[in-house]
């Protein structure tokens, strides 16, 4: 067999990228047709190139030059140069009481790389109270509720959202959340005190201002606002109380002596109107201070005495008055004489009883009248009354 070596032009090859590398990222050595990259490629730009290689030969004119065109696959493999991206929102909200296991959010993240390199695995950074009511799904990114939340103990939580690739060595991207404890009306309003008490004078105006309750609500917004109503002993609703500050006012004229005590029950109540409304109630004891308002009055009048003359009789007559206000000042009664001799007659002042203290002459006076005072002890407050003795 015999071998021939080409040395000339027509068996020269030349080697050129005809199409498929429009971004100029290829370089062929035109003799050896070594393909090279002129710089970094990028997998997450462009995976695959499919560049037309022509071969032809360096034949002078008039010689016609010919060639042959190849397709070379190139396939850009994947280097984890891509760290993964978390795409959730810095915020979000989540009711209290939700039950373990209640999704809160779903944590996404995004790798561009391929494979291994791609495969985003999900965790939470930190450590106590932030992340022991919380759990995150390795996997499928969901963010759960895994303890008890209770908005008046903790109303918000800030986590670590933590995203890495199973790379070698791995990427990761961190994230903060901030999770907004959202309120439920589970808290009753609450008096403390329980029980009050108060005194007002029978002739307190009506408006005038006789004690405010109080009672706290730790919810928020209209769970824990708070309106007040007086809901029993107090029928004849003698008071009224402010819806929004729990001040207890005089309502109607008040009288001692038609009711001297009252045990008014109070009631606290938040103001949702979409779930049940909580409340709690209260007792106040009010009691009415007497005023001397009554002066005393005579009972069985008119009084008639009729006395024998010459004789000096135990007493003459027994007069009583009767007040309604309360002893032992204001309704306790005592008597005086205003007008009359008080050398014939006397009258004890406690008892109301009328005496002589001489016989007397029906020649001289047949008819004697007294004028009698019934005073009580409080701020004089007196009565008038006269009688005759024949």
């Amino acid at each position: 067999m015999s071998i021939f070596f080409v040395t000339d032009d027509n068996g020269r090859l030349e080697y050129s990228i005809s199409s498929g590398d429009e971004e100029s990222v290829f370089d062929i050595g035109a003799e050896n047709g070594t393909i090279r990259t002129r710089r970094t490629l990028d997998r997450e730009t462009k995976s695959l190139y499919n560049l037309v290689v022509v071969a032809s030969d360096q034949a002078k004119p008039p010689q016609t030059r010919l060639s042959s065109t190849v397709q070379v696959s190139i396939l850009v493999k994947d280097v984890n140069d891509m760290a993964p991206e978390l795409m959730t929102p810095k915020e979000t909200s989540v009711s209290e009481n939700a039950a373990v296991g209640t999704v809160v959010l779903a944590v996404k993240a995004i790798d561009r790389d391929e494979g291994r390199n791609g495969y985003v695995e999900y965790s939470l950074g930190g450590s106590g109270g932030d992340t022991a009511l919380f759990s995150l799904g390795p996997a499928d990114g969901l963010l759960r509720v895994a303890g008890r939340l209770d908005r008046e103990t903790r109303a918000n939580y800030t986590l670590e959202l933590r995203a890495r690739d199973r790379g070698e060595p791995p990427a990761s991207a961190r994230a903060t959340l901030l999770v907004t404890v959202l309120d439920e009306n589970d808290n009753s309003p609450i008096f403390d005190p329980k029980q009050y008490s108060a005194s007002v004078p029978e002739n307190a105006s009506i408006g005038a201002s006789v004690l405010q309750v109080s009672a706290t609500d730790v919810d928020e917004g209209l769970n824990g606002r708070i309106r007040y109503s007086i809901v029993g002993g107090d029928e004849n609703r003698d008071f009224s109380i402010s819806e929004d500050s729990g001040v207890v006012r005089v309502a109607k004229n008040l009288n001692f002596e038609r009711k001297s005590r009252y045990v008014l029950t109070v009631r606290a109540e938040d103001c949702n109107s979409e779930t049940v409304v909580r409340h709690d109630t209260a007792t106040i004891s009010v009691q009415v201070a007497d005023i001397n308002d009554n002066p005393p009055t005579f009972l069985d009048s008119p009084y008639l005495a009729y006395v024998v003359e010459g004789v000096l009789p135990p007493h003459v007559v027994t007069v009583t008055a009767y007040d309604a206000d309360t002893p032992p000042f204001n309704g306790q009664v005592r008597y005086f004489l205003k007008e009359g001799d008080p050398d014939l007659f006397r009258i004890n002042s406690s008892t109301g009883e009328i005496s002589l203290l001489h016989p007397l002459d029906r020649e001289a006076q047949s008819e004697y009248t007294l004028t009698l005072v019934a005073m009580d002890t409080g701020e004089s407050c007196f009565n008038n009354y006269s009688i005759n003795i024949l």
